[in-house]
């Protein structure tokens, strides 16, 4: 029995699987079906239904080309001459209003057959869609003043109709094509556009009186001039029932008020004058209070625009009572006038009943409406966000064009941090930051703000942590409790590490002598006992040192409360982190160059700069060997001034690049591509220069290719070239003078030379390759450099990240890329250990754009691969920017068995496959 057993197991293991070998891929190209040619045929259509379906069906075809466009427009034109259902040519007149929109489509011819359509047209649906098509064949031809004064002329007559919608299409159409110079002509009465609109804003229909005021508004965007008189009709428009018609009319009042901000007009209220800026501004303030959301919101987004508005109506909007000087203030004589004319007289029954009056009703004399009190206190209370956001962003707009209305609305904004919506928080707080450079927190205005530091977003945690970078604060205290908010906020959320430490730092170099005071506290110093050293891996010590560094940099004599601990970790954070901790003189011992110095400096390398660009103008007549030593001479002086001036360094640097690829021909490739790709601000002639030094590097690289290569790889070259030459040959085209002789010889080989025959080709490479010389060029002094600055991972990190095999660990990427113009174009390239890469596109969410040309990437990195020889178990994560000159532009997470390097790199996609090399790769 046990025999069996033994034998039976052993059959079970001695099975063999053959596995089957998978199929190669194959690529399968499917062939798009050729458009079929657009045809409708309306005759076979029994009924006005079969109509509607056949337009349908057209219309789903939209967008048309030129060719099906007027192949369509005869027989839908024929069809709307022959059917008298008002569905169908309802539907004819839609499809003809998308199809005058097709490039290369001559509407005038629509509009030859529409135009005596609407004298006879008795339909006023019809018409009003008639009316739609013309005012967009109008549009389309913008050039045709002609035209649009016949539009207009046939639209005028069509205002006296019954039908709102043709009124409301007639006067959209006026203020579209209409011109406030011209005079419309009505039998005897002759009149202006703006009158004619001006008559329709009270019109019974609230839609016909929507039109008319959307109808100035146009006129007013199409740079027609508004004329003030329009000015009591836009205000008798705010008290409309309708809520369009308000909100076209505040827009009205408020264009008026910019146009003509110094007229006097008339109160209602007093019957005094006003300034029109001052009236318009509280009549805005009025509709915050309006019951309808939007007409809320226009009125709140509208204010922050009137920055020539008085002082008094700023303030008055931050107190819901009306002031004493809003009043109107009457003399002594009026008020007796005022007496003698009303026939009254005292009494006797009340003491001094007849005595003068220093203060009137607020309801009669004041002079602004009493529901403009406190407008930006009804916004920012409001119950939509949408409101509370338009009057944040007034209220800071105008904050920011007076210091003193700064001041009195600083609580008003900071009420509005504690705000229950994330994105009215974080508009609070981006408004402070705008005024830092008026504002001084207090004590109780701070603990307001270092609440959010708790928030469990992260985007508003680094919101306010720069705005706590940046404004002023009163006290000592104050800069105490802002370092024990943030260290809460360390311990909290460690993942903030590097934002807290930016924070400290620029808290300490805003309150040098504030930090002073406190510095004891901070740094638990004893005035009799020494205190023990704390530990230089704690985040929180960290912390604290870079406010009191920062702080001691400008006030020296702190140095002096330093113990002997506090100046060695000094000399190990310098070091460490030189970006976040500045040199102190009285610890380092050595001295700094003033202002003057730097800048004689920079005045010095500017000079040095010309001089060097008059050296270099003769460049192209001498010799090669006397070119190439004044190219080194050159190349090495401005690796110096790269060093010396830092606001002269990116022209030295992008002119020094430009040197040098004129002598390392086998580097042309990568410094071209960063010449285009790193620095802003290029000329055309100096991107045309850069282009034909990549020309002549390329033509080199053919030559040698054709003269050593397989037949496989010199087809390939070949075909590269050309490529690039057809790029060029369009630049060529469109900036002539920008190129030299040469180069347009060398770019007409695009269509002038057999690409199949190769020996040919390597003659004429061979010869062109004789004629080429180095080029000069005029040094740019605009120029902005692409850089970033990774703050997380840290620089100095000793924490490994461990995964195992075949599982993924998330690695935060936390980069500051500046002068860079599209994120779309930037990635994540993770190279492993075995050479492998992988991709990693960053999402839209993971970019915040900080500045002009400057944004912020907050991403996770994935890590995971599988088995690999060596020892590559511990990953320390590094900071290394530099440049990878690869076809794509990239961000690369390069991986080593002992580093883990984050490589920033932003360049612009090139030939596809054309500059890869194994030279470019970044090194080890």
């Amino acid at each position: 029995m046990a025999a069996k057993l033994k034998k039976r197991a052993l059959a079970e293991f001695s099975h063999v699987i053959q596995e089957e070998p998978k199929p190669v891929k194959r690529l399968r190209l499917i062939q798009k079906p050729t458009q079929q040619e657009l045809y409708i045929n309306f005759t076979s259509a029994s009924s006005s239904q079969e109509s509607l379906q056949m337009l349908v069906s057209l219309e789903q075809k939209f967008p048309l080309d030129q060719a099906g466009a007027e192949r369509v427009f005869p027989e839908i034109m024929e069809h709307y001459n022959g059917n008298r259902d008002t569905v169908v040519r309802s539907k004819i007149l839609a499809v003809l209003n998308r199809m005058v929109m097709t490039p290369g489509f001559n509407p005038q011819v629509v509009s030859d057959q529409l135009l005596p359509k609407l004298k006879s047209e008795k339909s006023h649906r019809v018409l009003s869609l008639l009316l739609s098509v013309l005012k967009t064949i109008g549009c389309c031809l913008a050039n045709s003043p002609a035209f649009h004064a016949q539009l207009v002329a046939a639209a005028c007559p069509l205002l006296k109709s019954q039908s709102h919608l043709v009124r409301a299409r007639c006067l959209e159409l006026i203020g579209e094509l209409g011109s406030c110079d011209d005079r419309l002509r009505d039998g005897a009465m002759s009149e202006g556009i703006l009158s004619l609109l001006g008559q329709h804003t009270s019109d019974d229909e609230p839609r016909v009186r929507t039109s008319a005021f959307r109808g100035m508004l146009c006129l007013y965007e199409r740079g027609q001039s508004l004329d003030q008189s329009i000015y009591s009709q836009a205000c008798s428009g705010l008290q409309d029932d309708c809520e369009d018609v308000r909100r076209a009319a505040v827009k009205l009042v408020w264009v008026l008020s910019r146009l003509y901000p110094e007229n006097l007009v008339n109160t209602e209220e007093g019957g005094q004058e006003l300034r029109l800026v001052d009236d318009g501004f509280s009549k805005i303030c009025n509709m915050v209070q309006d019951i309808s959301m939007k007409v809320r919101m226009e009125s709140a987004s509208l204010l922050g625009s009137l920055h020539q508005v008085s002082s008094a109506f700023l303030e008055q909007t931050l107190d819901k009572k009306l002031m004493s000087n809003m009043r109107r203030k009457v003399s002594a004589h009026d008020r007796a006038k005022e007496n003698f004319q009303s026939g009254e007289w005292a009494t006797g029954a009340r003491w001094a009943d007849d005595k003068p009056r220093e203060a009137l009703d607020a309801d009669s004399v004041s002079l602004m409406n009493i529901g403009a009190c406190g407008a930006f206190v009804h916004g920012l209370e409001d119950e939509y966000l949408e409101v509370r956001n338009a009057a944040l962003d007034s209220l800071c707009e105008l904050a920011y064009q007076s210091p003193k209305f700064a001041v009195l609305s600083q609580d008003s904004i900071i009420d509005m941090v504690n705000d229950e919506i994330e994105s009215v928080r974080l508009n609070a707080i981006n408004s402070l930051r705008k005024l830092t450079r008026h504002l001084i927190l207090r004590d109780d205005q701070l603990e307001i703000i270092l609440g959010v530091l708790q928030d469990f977003s992260f985007t508003t945690r680094e919101a306010l942590r720069g705005l706590l970078g940046e404004i002023r604060v009163a006290t000592r205290e104050s800069v105490s409790s802002t370092v024990m908010a943030l260290l809460d906020n360390l311990r909290r959320y460690p993942e903030d590490r590097t934002s807290v430490w930016r924070c400290s730092q620029k808290l300490g170099q805003r309150h040098p002598q504030l930090t002073m005071m406190v510095s004891e506290e901070l740094l638990c110093l004893h005035p009799y006992f020494d205190s023990p050293e704390p530990d230089m891996d704690d985040p929180a010590y960290v912390t604290v040192l870079l406010a009191v560094f920062n702080a001691a940099a400008i006030c020296p004599t702190m140095v002096a409360l330093f113990p002997e601990h506090t100046r060695r970790h000094y000399t190990y954070l310098r070091s460490s982190m030189p970006e976040l901790v500045p040199p102190i003189q009285a610890i380092e011992g050595t001295e700094m160059a003033s202002k003057t110095q730097a800048a004689q400096l920079a005045s010095n390398t500017r000079d040095f700069l010309k001089q060097l660009t008059g050296r270099l103008a003769g460049l192209s007549s001498l010799d090669l060997d006397t070119a190439e030593q004044l190219l080194s001479i050159s190349v090495r002086d401005l690796q110096h001034v790269q060093t010396l001036d830092e606001q002269t360094s990116a022209s030295a640097e992008c002119t020094c690049l430009f040197l040098s690829s004129q002598l390392l021909l086998t580097q042309i490739l990568q410094q071209t591509t960063q010449l285009q790709t790193l620095f802003l601000g290029l000329s055309s002639g100096l991107r045309a220069a850069i282009r034909q030094t990549e020309i002549k590097a390329l033509m080199l690289q053919l030559l040698l290719t054709l003269s050593c290569a397989s037949l496989g790889d010199k087809i390939r070259a070949c075909n590269t070239f050309r490529q690039f030459l057809g790029l060029v040959k369009s630049s060529v085209d469109s900036e002539p003078d920008a190129y030299e002789s040469l180069t347009k010889q060398i770019v007409s080989l695009y269509d002038s030379v057999d690409w199949s025959r190769l020996q040919m080709l390597y003659d004429i490479v061979h010869n062109f390759a004789q004629m080429l010389r180095p080029s000069a060029l005029t040094v740019p002094c605009n120029v902005k450099k692409t850089k970033a600055i990774i703050h997380e991972p840290p620089p100095s990190s000793d924490n490994a990240v461990k995964f195992p095999a075949n599982l993924a660990a998330n690695v935060t990427l936390v980069a500051e890329v500046n002068n860079l113009e599209d994120t779309n174009r930037l990635g994540v390239l993770v190279r492993y250990p075995d050479q492998r890469v992988q991709v990693v596109t960053p999402q839209a969410t993971a970019w915040k754009r900080l500045g002009q040309l400057r944004h912020r990437l907050v991403m996770q990195v994935l890590l995971a691969h599988g088995l690999w020889s060596g020892n590559a178990r511990q990953f320390v994560l590094t900071k290394y920017c530099t440049v990878l000159e690869a076809p794509p532009m990239l961000v690369s997470v390069g991986t080593s068995p002992a580093l883990l390097h984050l490589l920033i790199s932003c360049l612009e996609r090139r030939c596809q496959g054309a500059y890869w090399s194994k030279e470019m790769e970044p090194k080890r």
